[in-house]
């Protein structure tokens, strides 16, 4: 059976070592790094099955190293994994909003980054097979939303919308399924899966980030008082 292969990156060498010597015994093949300059060399000329990574790293942080990754196709679909002794909310939520998979706090708990380790792989896994088994749907038209979900290019009545991976993920969630309500806790799991760490309160953060950046078509992500939410295929606006 194939080995997965990790990437490891942080700048203090006991805790490289301390991550390799529990991957490698869960049977993976590790490639250890002291800075994320030279790992992102390694990624984009090799690649990787997935990425941990310490947030705080000097010359290049975790933040951009993972904004580098997803602007790039051939390396948008890594997972990656940030470790930082930050704890706030919002600092979940940064990550989260970049495309991290997943956040961990220090000190790392190894047994619970072991097994969030293998869930994203083995979901990654999962994902490939199905890929491979039936043709995706590469777009979604909703209205006057269109969504190419292999360019991961947005557009609202036929003007482009920015948007962060985890905006992406969340209006592609919503779209896909116009109408559907969804609670906080499925948007979480759907997204992210059922062993992330996240708050409600920050898929409702998430939620006001998406609504700022649809403008005008704000109310197409709709609010379902004690519930979730749901989206309404947006019109054109009057006097267009």
């Amino acid at each position: 059976m194939k080995k997965h292969r990790l990437v490891i990156i942080d700048d203090q060498y006991e805790v490289l070592e301390l991550l390799k010597y529990n991957l490698v015994h869960e049977g993976y093949e590790v490639k250890m790094f002291f800075n994320a300059v030279d790992a992102l060399k390694y990624i984009n000329a090799d690649n990787t099955d997935l990425l941990i990574t310490d947030w705080m790293l000097p010359e290049m942080d975790g933040l951009e190293l993972c904004r580098n990754l997803k602007m790039s196709v051939s390396t948008r679909n890594i997972p990656l994994v940030m470790l930082t002794g930050k704890n706030d909310e919002i600092d979940a939520v940064t990550a989260l909003e970049v495309g991290a998979e997943d956040y961990i706090t220090k000190p790392i708990r190894i047994k619970e980054l072991m097994s969030r380790v293998k869930k994203i792989l083995r979901r990654n896994l999962t994902g490939e097979t199905e890929r491979a088994r039936v043709e995706v749907k590469e777009t979604i038209e909703c209205g006057v939303l269109k969504m190419n979900l292999v360019s991961y290019k947005v557009f609202i009545n036929n003007e482009p919308l920015e948007l962060t991976i985890g905006e992406f993920k969340l209006l592609e969630l919503l779209a896909k399924q116009p109408g559907k309500v969804f609670s906080r806790n499925q948007v979480i799991e759907k997204i992210n899966g059922t062993q992330y760490f996240a708050t409600e309160r920050s898929i409702d953060v998430q939620v006001a980030g998406l609504r700022k950046k649809l403008g005008e078509y704000k109310d197409a992500v709709e609010t379902v008082r004690s519930v979730g939410y749901r989206f309404r295929p947006p019109s054109p606006l009057k006097g267009e």
